[in-house]
C-alpha cells in the first residue's frame, strides 16, 4: 500500500519514485532516485525541493510502477538500429546507432497515444539522424498503471513489430545523365553538376559518372542503359523536365521504367519531380528548381531512397500538406 507521510516519518525508508528539483544554480533533475532509502541528513535537501511530505510503501500487485512500465514495453517497438538510455524520472529516450533514416508506422504511433497511459514524443517520421542522435522520449502520464494497460501496449508492439526503426544509409552507385542541347554544345554552361555532387557526397554514394545528352532520345535511353548495365542503383537525370512536348526526360524515366511510379507531386519547388524505377534501379528526373532553391521535394526523396524504402505513388501524393516548402 502507498500512503503519503512526513518526510521526518519517511527516515528508513525507500523513496517510491525518482524525486526531481529544480535548484537555485539552475540545475533541474534527478536529485533522489527511486529505492533511496532517507536518512535524517536528506531532510533539509527535500525541503529544499519543495518536498515536506513524500510517498512511501509498495504497489499493489496489479500495479506498475512507470519506470518499469515503460522499460517493458520499448524493447518491443524498435528496430535493431535503436538503444535504449536507462529510465530516468520515469522517461527513456530512443537513440539512433547510426547514419541514417528515422521512420515511424504511424498508425501504431497513433494507437500508442491514444490510450492516454503512455504517451511516445518523436521527431519527425523521415528525419536524417546521425549516431547518437534522439529520437524518442517515452514515459507513462501516472506514477503507475495497472497491469493491464502495460500488456495493451505490448500487445500494439507486437502486431505492427518495430514501430520505430532507422534504416542506415546505403553506399550507393549513382548514374546522373544532364540533358539538353544548350548545354551539351557549350552555350550555356552547366550549374547542376556541382549541386548533384554535392547531395551524393552527403550520403556517401558513389557516382558512376555524369554524362551530358543534347536533346536526343535514343542518346538519352542509351546512356541510362549504359548506367543500368553498369550496376548502378540510382540514375538521376536533369534538364528537360517541364510538359513541353520537346522535354524528352520523362518520357525516357517512362519507357525504362518497370514501374511507373508519379511524375508531378504537391510539392513547391519541385512539382514536375518524377520517379520511376528499373528492376531495383530508381530513376529521378529532377525539376530545374533544384538549381536555385537549396531546398526542393528532390531532398525529402532522395533519403528515402539512399536508405532502400520501396516508394509508391502515395508517398509522393500524401506530401502536399507541408508541401509548400
Amino acid at each position: 500500500m502507498i500512503k503519503k507521510v512526513k518526510i521526518e516519518d519517511a527516515i528508513g525508508q525507500p523513496l517510491l519514485h525518482d524525486l526531481t528539483g529544480i535548484m537555485a544554480d539552475g540545475f533541474k533533475g534527478v536529485v533522489f532516485k527511486r529505492n533511496h532509502i532517507v536518512q535524517e541528513e536528506d531532510l533539509e535537501k527535500l525541503r529544499d525541493i519543495g518536498k515536506d511530505h513524500i510517498y512511501v510503501g509498495e504497489l499493489d500487485k496489479d500495479c506498475v510502477h512507470e519506470e518499469d512500465a515503460i522499460s517493458e514495453v520499448a524493447p518491443l517497438l524498435i528496430g535493431d538500429n535503436i538503444s535504449l538510455s536507462k529510465p530516468s524520472e520515469g522517461k527513456i529516450s530512443f537513440t539512433s546507432k547510426v547514419f541514417g533514416l528515422f521512420t515511424i508506422n504511424r498508425q501504431a504511433l497513433l494507437e500508442l497515444n491514444q490510450r492516454g497511459i503512455y504517451t511516445f514524443a518523436t521527431i519527425k517520421s523521415y528525419s536524417t539522424v546521425k549516431k547518437g542522435d534522439k529520437l524518442v522520449g517515452a514515459r507513462i502520464v501516472p506514477l503507475y498503471t495497472d497491469r493491464k494497460e502495460v500488456e495493451i501496449i505490448k500487445e500494439i508492439g507486437k502486431k505492427y513489430g518495430p514501430i520505430f526503426e532507422v534504416r542506415e544509409f546505403k553506399k550507393l552507385k549513382v548514374g546522373v545523365i544532364i540533358t539538353g542541347s544548350e548545354i551539351y554544345y557549350g552555350r550555356i554552361k552547366d550549374l547542376f553538376e556541382p549541386i548533384i555532387r554535392k547531395k551524393i557526397a552527403f550520403f556517401d554514394g558513389k557516382i558512376q559518372g555524369i554524362k551530358k545528352c543534347p536533346d536526343d532520345l535514343e542518346m538519352i535511353e542509351e546512356i541510362s542503359q549504359e548506367f543500368l548495365d553498369e550496376g548502378c542503383d540510382l540514375i538521376v537525370f536533369s534538364g528537360g523536365m517541364s510538359v513541353d512536348p520537346d522535354d524528352l526526360t520523362p518520357r525516357v524515366i517512362r519507357s525504362m521504367s518497370d514501374k511507373f511510379i508519379i511524375q508531378g507531386l504537391p510539392m513547391q519547388p519541385g512539382n514536375m519531380l518524377t520517379v520511376g524505377k528499373n528492376k531495383q534501379t530508381y530513376l529521378v528526373g529532377v525539376p530545374g528548381a533544384s538549381i536555385h532553391s537549396e531546398i526542393t521535394s528532390f531532398d525529402f526523396f532522395l533519403p528515402r531512397i539512399f536508405a532502400g524504402i520501396d516508394l509508391k505513388k502515395s508517398d509522393f501524393t500524401e506530401m502536399g500538406e507541408g508541401g509548400l516548402l
